[in-house]
């Protein structure tokens, strides 16, 4: 399983990181035919979170998600309501992390402007934005295929 498992982390009392640490790396450029899709994660410690997310499993067989090059969503100002900022930064140098089903309390479809800044600092492919036809098939597909699942 790649990545440090985190239950919630948070990064209160951390010490200042120097410049070295906080300087920005270039990451390779991640096409959208790459598996998992971008979504925003609120964690059940109240943090949200936006990265690529694919499925996987803990050690027991339970339910887990990978974060592919995660962000944290805070609140900015008023001019700008949400800004992404490194999560985990100083902590680790891994770009990516697995966080098991109970550290997640929902997951959220990004508003198309945040999927592009979220794209544009990690070096992803965008997805288009879907019209209200495709999110019904998208929907209608995902329900399907939960009920599939569950027979």
């Amino acid at each position: 399983m790649p990545g440090p498992v985190v239950n919630g982390v948070r990064k209160d009392g951390l010490p200042a990181l120097d410049q070295a640490t906080s300087a920005k790396e270039v990451l390779p450029f991640l096409p959208l035919l790459n598996e998992g899709t971008i979504k925003l994660i609120l964690l059940s410690s109240g943090g949200v979170l936006m990265a690529r997310l694919r499925n996987t499993t803990d050690p027991d067989g339970e339910r887990a998600y990978q974060l592919i090059r995660p962000l944290s969503v805070i609140q900015a100002s008023s001019d700008q309501p949400w800004e992404l900022q490194p999560y985990l930064e100083g902590l680790t140098s891994q770009k990516n992390i697995v966080v098991y089903k109970a550290a997640v309390a929902s997951i959220l479809d990004p508003d198309p402007r945040l999927l592009q800044v979220y794209a544009r600092n990690t070096s992803q492919e965008c997805p288009p934005s879907e019209t209200p036809v495709e999110r019904l098939k998208r929907a209608f597909q995902e329900f399907t295929e939960c009920i599939e699942d569950e027979v």
